[in-house]
């Protein structure tokens, strides 16, 4: 969960609005951005997990006695907005109405992807975060670990050039085969090997890919959603499929010398039991990082379980609350329900104007 204004200022009396600076490399191109709306959003099985959409006045001044700037980038390379490297900035500042006091909470860093002029004085602006940037910086060429590489040093030299790698201290690092090849795919070596640590990918506010330990079995809130007085929850349906949700993962070998073996989690009671009247549903990958029977059923009992979470679902509507992230342990309160879950989507107003926050939870 992300810092930010406590539970008391976010149900009660507050306003608040956005701050988005626009950055090249080091230097600062814009130190605010006029955005008439947007959102952030992100999704645990997305590709780059995280995104944010704007909405700019093609003529604005970033700050009170500032001059009109032209906010649409056109051919200027080094416009706040273009998309030749340039990453937004975004953070959301929270004040009490009461008090006065504000809180920042930093939301993420997002690479420019396009832009788009309406030609009626509105500019649209698609970011994505910077797990962009290994998806598309591509091996030139099939690379292999070295002699003395582990889980960590293999992920910092995979890491394109000046992106920063951090890795939770629940994780044990451990030797990599090196009877392996990555392809080309950057972003898909990250997640090879968080799959066969195992490990979550993910991205902090920063900028910076990190590596989480698993998630526990049993959430342990750090925020309680419940609606009525001082309540921040306007509704919960329920959602359910069967779709993207496996009872049995089996995972194979490929970096060791002897033969391959087959590590296999199922789910074994309850209404999803492969025993049951479900029936079988199986998923299966294999990985070269992958070199016992020990890490094989580590790896797949991890699968299974991130597998089976965004299955079963709440898409609770709230009032906007920046802190809220990804992966974020919850219950929520809701006419007598009391449920427990992991946050595995997110759709967040960047503007008082943009309406309710969308949290998806997946219930365990």
């Amino acid at each position: 969960m992300r810092d930010g204004a406590p539970d008391e200022v976010i149900a009660g009396a507050c306003f608040w609005y956005s701050r988005v600076t626009s950055w090249l490399g080091g230097r600062l191109l814009a130190s605010t951005v006029p955005i008439i709306s947007g959102r952030a959003t992100g999704k645990v099985d997305q590709e780059v997990i995280e995104e944010v959409s704007l909405t700019v006045p093609r003529f604005a001044a970033a700050a009170e006695g500032e001059d009109v700037a032209d906010w649409r980038p056109g051919t200027d390379t080094l416009h706040p907005l273009a998309r030749y490297g340039q990453v937004l900035d975004v953070t959301v500042v929270v004040v009490s109405v009461i008090t006065g006091t504000a809180w920042e909470t930093r939301v993420g860093r997002y690479q420019v992807k396009d832009w788009d002029d309406d030609d009626a004085g509105l500019i649209s602006v698609k970011g994505e975060s910077l797990l962009a940037r290994p998806r598309d910086d591509k091996l030139t060429a099939p690379t292999s670990p070295s002699s003395t590489a582990t889980f960590i040093s293999e992920a910092r030299r995979l890491a394109p050039a000046g992106m920063g790698v951090s890795f939770e201290a629940g994780l044990i690092d451990r030797a990599l085969p090196q009877a392996f090849a990555w392809s080309e795919s950057r972003l898909d070596a990250w997640r090879e090997l968080a799959a066969a640590w195992p490990a979550l990918l993910r991205i902090d506010p920063w900028g910076q890919a990190r590596f989480r330990a698993p998630l526990p079995a049993v959430p342990a809130p750090v925020i309680t959603l419940t609606d009525g007085a001082r309540g921040t929850l306007i509704s919960a349906p329920r959602a359910d499929s069967r779709a993207g949700a496996p009872n049995l993962v089996a995972v194979t070998t490929q970096g060791s010398d002897t033969a391959d073996v087959v590590g296999i989690s199922a789910i074994t009671s309850g209404p999803m039991s492969v025993n049951g009247d479900y029936g079988i549903v199986t998923k299966k990958w294999s990985s070269g990082a992958v070199t016992n029977l020990a890490e094989a059923t580590a790896a797949a009992k991890a699968d299974l379980d991130a597998s089976s979470r965004p299955a079963q679902i709440v898409p609770a509507q709230i009032a906007p609350d920046p802190r809220l992230e990804l992966d974020d342990p919850v219950e929520l309160l809701r006419e007598g329900d009391q449920l427990w879950g992991y946050v595995t989507a997110y759709d967040m107003p960047l503007t008082a104007g943009d309406g309710a926050m969308r949290v998806d939870v997946g219930l365990t």
